[in-house]
């Protein structure tokens, strides 16, 4: 889940943050992070399972990470 969020950071039109976490810094460590746990996924299940697992878990935070933040801000004036 670190991984979805530091690479949803580094995105320029994010809304959690006042400015975005620098592009290079961010997609960084969120490799780093989809790596390790990549990695510990391989020792619990077999290679196809942890990489179809990593997918699911990145793709469930890019997909509500986004709709919680608007749900949060929601009647907000725009800043």
């Amino acid at each position: 889940m670190a991984a979805g969020v530091s690479a949803y950071l580094a995105a320029p039109r994010q809304l959690l943050l006042r400015k975005a976490v620098p592009v290079g810094a961010g997609l960084g460590l969120a490799a780093v992070l989809a790596g390790v746990a990549l990695g510990l996924f391989c020792q619990v299940v077999g290679a196809f399972t942890a990489v179809f697992s990593l997918a699911v878990v990145l793709m469930s935070v890019w997909s509500l990470l986004p709709l919680c933040v608007a749900l949060a801000r929601w009647g907000q004036e725009p800043s």
